[in-house]
């Protein structure tokens, strides 16, 4: 598949078996949600992706998402079940018994006024404020469904003054340092000051490999989204609150944008949130759903993320399927900008030149490289070939297992002139190349008075 597939770890997705059978499905990458379980948890995940990872020979990515400073209601002995037009008081308190809302922060009652529309569990709880006095408030609930501890929520059109790190996070990400994860989603980014801010309790950790992935779901985030996709990693399209904070019908076109403008500065690009949601209870998705996906492939997406799908969802490894379907039967018809892309830098202009070379050549292309950043350029092109990228850094080839088109290969060789002859070697071996095909094999760019691209003929 060009387009790889992530999935997020969850109690439905917590075994060995079920694990391995996605990975055969397809699943390049696994997301542990920091939001959620204990370290416990995290470990034993950890633990089992890498077996498997060994097991089948296949680099793994893994991320962990940061939870963020999210403004989130108190604690709720059982539930508060919501019908239509039922009223309901928010008041400020750290528990309830079900009686009323507990939202306990200061800052939530200097925010909100009279007739903010306030959204939790993405979008599906809408309250409406009727009244507000103090730090008691009235509202309506706009849609039916039930509230329980510590959801997170967001007033659409407004944002709240919080740090984008907290002592809870800093935690999550020596846990990322210490289990050596590739990336670090970095929740509710308002400025490129926050990425900034998460790179350098990286590197004071030792986490200086371990790639920051922006998730663009607040207003502030998509007015700043150039400054941010400049400082991040990777860059995710988070829709739950993106469509919590903007009206639904704006979201195709806010993914749009964010898509295109991600490939076009270089910067590879993930799609998330109500993939398949209707298969968290059913087997098969909808029509609408394939017809989204199919959207997200075409814009030219590296990645799609599955969430509740398969941490919660009852069917996982379907979820997976129908995915793999979907992106295998639409991922030909991907339509991007090559001259914006290759405009940006003269390193830009060398990718272009290799993918335009590969293809002209009808060949296969082999990239040996350390860190991945020429993998990285070549594969924002989307080129029209088969594509691998060697190196024998485990860490490099894990992270480029979620790049559009990339296969990761690993390669024992020092240096990158020998990078390129045991790349060719292995490629042969492994019979990744038949008689009479050409390979291009190059390698990344260094320090070098020249640079070599060597074409041949199996």
């Amino acid at each position: 598949m060009k387009v790889k597939i992530i999935a997020t770890l969850g109690p439905s997705s917590s075994t060995y078996e079920i694990l391995r059978s996605m990975v055969l499905e397809g699943v390049s990458g696994f997301r542990i949600n920091f939001s959620h379980g204990s370290i416990d948890e995290w470990k034993r995940y950890v633990k089992i992706v890498r077996k498997i990872e060994e097991e089948l020979k296949k680099p793994i990515c893994l991320s962990g998402d940061l939870k963020g400073g999210s403004m989130r209601i108190g604690y709720i002995s059982g539930k508060i079940k919501l019908k239509k037009n039922l009223r309901v008081k928010i008041v400020k308190a750290e528990r309830s018994t079900g009686e009323f809302i507990p939202i306990p922060s200061k800052e939530f009652y200097e925010t909100v006024d009279k007739n903010d529309v306030i959204l939790m569990d993405d979008g599906n709880i809408m309250l409406k404020i009727l009244e507000k006095n103090g730090s008691k408030i009235e509202v309506k609930a706009l849609t039916p469904g039930t509230i329980t501890s510590r959801k997170a929520l967001v007033v659409r059109g407004k944002e709240f003054n919080l740090p984008a790190l907290t002592e809870e996070d800093v935690k999550s990400i020596k846990f990322a340092v210490k289990h050596s994860l590739e990336y670090i989603g970095l929740s509710y980014v308002r400025s490129s000051e926050d990425v900034k801010k998460l790179r350098k309790i990286l590197l004071e950790e030792g986490g200086e490999d371990i790639g920051i992935m922006a998730k663009i779901e607040t207003v502030s985030g998509v007015k700043n989204l150039k400054k941010i996709i400049d400082v991040s990693d990777i860059i995710l399209v988070a829709r739950g609150d993106l469509g919590m904070q903007f009206p639904l019908e704006e979201v195709p076109v806010i993914q749009r944008r964010i898509v295109k403008e991600s490939i076009s500065k270089g910067k590879p690009v993930i799609v998330a949130t109500q993939i398949l949601a209707s298969m968290i209870n059913n087997p098969t998705p909808t029509r609408a759903e394939v017809s989204d996906i199919a959207t997200a492939i075409m814009e030219g997406v590296d990645a799609i993320m599955l969430t509740g799908e398969t941490a919660i969802g009852k069917y996982p490894v379907e979820a997976v399927k129908w995915l793999k379907r979907t992106i295998l039967k639409n991922q030909k018809y991907i339509v991007i900008d090559r001259e914006e892309i290759k405009r940006r830098d003269p390193k830009m202009k060398f990718a272009y030149s290799i993918a335009l070379l590969t293809e002209n050549l009808k060949s296969k292309l082999a990239i040996y490289t350390q860190k991945g950043r020429t993998a990285t350029r070549i594969s924002i092109h989307r080129p029209k070939i088969e594509m691998y990228a060697a190196s024998n850094n485990e860490k490099t080839l894990r992270k480029t297992s979620i790049l559009w088109g990339v296969k990761p290969l690993r390669v024992q060789a020092e240096g990158y002139v020998d990078g390129i002859e045991k790349t060719y070697q292995e490629l042969c071996s492994r019979g990744l190349i038949k008689r009479g095909e050409i390979i291009v094999l190059t390698y990344g760019l260094i320090e070098e008075e020249e640079h070599i691209i060597k074409i041949k003929r199996y």
